[in-house]
């Protein structure tokens, strides 16, 4: 175990009082950078001012050093027994002060709803601020990333986090930047026992929840920009390019009249319908329910469309570990799901389902799986669109156990 930091700034303190009298003054001068960095608000980005009390001026990490980080010890027979291994391999690198931030409540319901798809200068978030740890934290940190998600899913991760690197190298200043993500537990790490693992910041919401052994990973939201292919340090992101294009695949396999019986006239959306808790201890209910859900059941198009809407879904159950994803498609890739099941979209009708036009939307309304799309204008790549995503449980979201 570290010294608490409050140690470490006390003996600081004594060496630089020491050192002021051996030299003397000495003339010094300083310079602080004027973040006029834009950032989304309320679901959509605007310019703003990074200055969450949560966030520190700690800088980016270097996500490419971790995209081939291994397990090590952790690696054992189950995800969950590696992802808890990872966890108090984590937990055993921290100070006092790091801990009080990691570890919080179970039954804060409030608190274990707290996500955004803001950057954190918006909107705080709770636990360890990835980038104020240090190498060796930093290191368990993204163990336990890639101990919770499957490799497809930390790829996505950390082609999130790289996006706000690479919106930073464009200019948008320093409320883009890797090293503001955050991390808690809610509870302790158990391979048998209630506890939650959140990991987010700026376009991204991992809220895993663990339940006697069973993993819940909804809600879950992941937004990128640019929503296409970026390079950064030599490495290659593209963290929603293959959900888009196998949503689009979906729409695209319909016929003229399927697509128009899937088009949700009279609707748009700027963003997504279920987003952000905000904090409210409770679980949504602005679902569409009844002759309110729309669009065009699965059911009723050829194997080979449903097909397409299975590869869609895939996309992002597949995201987490195979002991989660069987559980996942037991519940919404079935027969029976599918007769319950509808596909959706909205935007431009005369311009289909185009990505690239903003305004564009959509979506996969099941019996208890929700998963929608929205494509906004670029904040920094203003003459792109970008995506943000939701993927829910109806029943499930955060186990059920607020």
């Amino acid at each position: 175990m570290k010294l608490s930091k409050k140690v470490w700034q006390s003996l600081a303190v004594l060496a630089l009082l020491a050192n002021l009298a051996a030299c003397g003054d000495s003339d010094s001068s300083s310079s602080s950078d004027t973040d006029s960095s834009t950032s989304d608000s309320s679901g959509t980005d605007n310019s703003g001012t990074d200055n969450s009390g949560s966030s520190s001026s700690s800088g980016s990490i270097s996500v490419s050093d971790f995209s081939d980080i291994s397990l090590g010890d952790c690696e054992l027979d189950t995800s969950l027994e590696s992802l808890v291994c990872a966890a108090n391999a984590l937990i055993d690198t921290l100070d006092e002060d790091e801990l009080a931030d990691l570890q919080l409540d179970y039954s804060d319901s409030e608190a274990r709803t707290v996500w955004s798809n803001l950057p954190t200068g918006n909107v705080s978030r709770n636990g360890i601020e990835l980038g104020a740890l240090d190498d060796e934290s930093l290191e368990a940190a993204m163990m336990v990333a890639k101990a919770a998600l499957s490799d497809d899913g930390y790829q996505d991760f950390l082609g999130v986090i790289a996006a706000d690197d690479y919106l930073n190298e464009l200019g948008g200043g320093s409320a883009y930047s890797s090293g503001k993500y955050y991390l808690a537990f809610f509870g302790d790490p158990d391979v048998s026992g209630d506890w939650m693992l959140q990991l987010g910041g700026h376009h991204l919401a991992y809220n895993i929840t663990y339940l006697n052994g069973d993993g819940y990973p909804v809600p879950n939201h992941i937004g990128t920009e640019p929503k296409v292919s970026f390079e950064l340090d030599s490495a290659s992101y593209a963290p929603l390019a293959d959900e888009g294009d196998a949503l689009v695949a979906m729409f695209d396999s319909l016929s003229e009249s399927e697509l128009a019986e899937a088009y949700l006239s009279g609707e748009s959306y700027s963003d997504v319908l279920v987003g952000p808790d905000n904090g409210s201890g409770t679980l949504p209910t602005d679902y569409p329910t009844g002759d309110n859900r729309k669009g065009i059941l699965v059911s009723s198009l050829t194997q080979d469309q449903q097909a397409l809407v299975t590869a869609a879904i895939e996309q992002w159950i597949n995201d987490y570990p195979e002991e989660v994803v069987e559980n996942l498609t037991l519940s919404y890739v079935t027969s029976s799901a599918y007769a319950d099941t509808y596909i959706a979209w909205a935007g431009t009708e005369s311009a289909g389902v185009d990505v690239d036009v903003a305004g564009t939307y959509m979506r996969i309304d099941g019996p208890n799986l929700w998963i929608e799309v929205a494509c906004q204008n670029g904040i920094i790549i203003s003459d792109e669109t970008h995506y943000h995503t939701m993927f829910r449980d109806k029943s499930w979201d955060y186990g059920n156990n607020l």
